[in-house]
């Protein structure tokens, strides 16, 4: 029989082979926003990794979340450095970074913090920041970027950089009167470290010496820097702090006693639990697009049967032979099902090839245009059963067509 259906569809292999592309483009799309959506939604849970809380003012723990990880909106309050380093002195906590927003440059968000936010800030599960040349600022004029802003600004070690009061559509007067140098820059990791710009917090605590309200009461250049103790420089308040525990057990314990702070209204938050309600909102658009490749297979389902429809017209002289040299009417349904199942067949193995061969070679592409990397693998498990319901579904909707066949050929028989 095999040997017949491949007979049968190399005197038709142009119209076959269009409908067997088109079956497989709409997989190709199916699959690459799966697998699209799989990577995004896992570097979007690990866009911040190692921190068991980040703690901040009291309000929404979205809120919170959207503007220290991943600077989007701005902070409503401060926490004061008080709080911070009384905090700090807890037996549970194993590491804090503080870090201050609302500044910017061209854009880009700046973000003041102590040098061992690179040691204790982690992405992608367990991967640690690291350099693709020089290294964490030394003083409070240096300053560390992003990939993303060394590429577009085409900031090299060395560059110089002026940043502006406020961020996003607030962006008030130029820090002018001080500038910070580039001291390292940092490789590529996908999140919105990518696009930011860290400054030492008492650099970021200078360039604000003078200022009240927004607005610069005095110039930094008529100011004797000398004359500035180290107290001085010191933060008053910052926005919040990144918290790494002993211990993952006492997690909620923790988080339950900083909501109880008595000095000042904070909370915190874990980010793992944030950032699983904030992927709930966003992912019903990944939902739209796979809802959206779904109707494409189903029309491609549709042509495929539709082919076999009109070929069986066109086939008349050929099954009527088949069935003078003894063939059944059984046998030529057969025939239209596994043709439906082979086409159905090599569309899948040809969408999983494409997809998977695609992904490897263009690992580096893909994370550098969208910020994520996706996993090599051949087919998952989830994909199995996906392909499994298209193809139940194709030989499904063959079967009306075999029927068609079935019917057909007692008819010829009995004439």
């Amino acid at each position: 029989m095999f040997k017949l259906l491949f007979k049968s569809i190399r005197s038709r292999i142009l119209p076959v082979s269009l409908v067997t592309i088109t079956l497989m483009a709409s997989m190709v799309l199916l699959l690459s926003i799966e697998r699209i959506q799989k990577a995004t939604e896992e570097g979007f849970n690990q866009s911040i990794s190692g921190v068991d809380a980040i703690i901040g003012p009291r309000s929404s723990s979205l809120e919170l979340v959207l503007y220290t990880v991943f600077h989007i909106g701005r902070p409503t309050n401060n926490i004061t450095m008080q709080t911070v380093d009384d905090i700090k002195q807890r037996k549970d906590i194993d590491w804090l970074v503080p870090i201050a927003l609302g500044d910017s440059h061209q854009g880009f968000r700046v973000i003041a913090t102590e040098k061992n936010y690179f040691q204790h800030i982690k992405y992608a599960g367990d991967r640690p920041l690291s350099m693709s040349s020089g290294s964490a600022f030394n003083q409070i004029s240096e300053a560390v970027i992003g990939a993303d802003v060394a590429k577009k600004l085409n900031y090299k070690i060395g560059s110089s950089l002026q940043i502006s009061h406020g961020s996003g559509e607030s962006i008030g007067m130029k820090h002018d009167d001080f500038s910070f140098k580039v001291s390292g820059i940092l490789n590529k990791t996908g999140t919105p470290i990518d696009q930011a710009i860290f400054v030492d917090l008492k650099g970021y605590e200078l360039i604000h010496i003078g200022w009240q309200s927004g607005k610069k009461l005095f110039s930094l250049d008529r100011f004797d820097m000398s004359s500035i103790t180290n107290d001085e420089l010191t933060p008053k308040t910052v926005t919040a702090a990144f918290v790494g525990l002993k211990s993952k057990l006492t997690l909620f314990k923790f988080a339950k006693s900083i909501q109880k702070y008595s000095d000042e209204a904070i909370s915190a938050v874990i980010p793992g639990i944030a950032l699983s309600q904030l992927w709930s909102v966003i992912g019903l658009v990944d939902k739209g697009f796979e809802l959206l490749s779904w109707i494409i297979i189903v029309i491609s389902l549709i042509a495929m049967v539709t082919l076999i429809i009109s070929s069986i017209e066109n086939r008349k002289r050929e099954m009527t032979i088949y069935r003078a040299n003894g063939a059944s009417a059984f046998f030529l349904s057969k025939l239209v099902v596994f043709e439906a199942l082979l086409i159905g067949v090599t569309a899948i193995i040809g969408a999983i090839v494409f997809v998977t061969i695609v992904s490897y070679l263009a690992t580096d592409q893909i994370n550098v245009a969208l910020g994520i990397t996706p996993k090599f693998e051949w087919v998952s498990l989830e994909e199995v059963k996906i392909f499994g319901i298209i193809l139940l579904a194709g030989v499904f909707s063959s079967l009306v067509p075999a029927i068609m066949v079935f019917r057909k050929n007692i008819h010829h028989g009995l004439s």
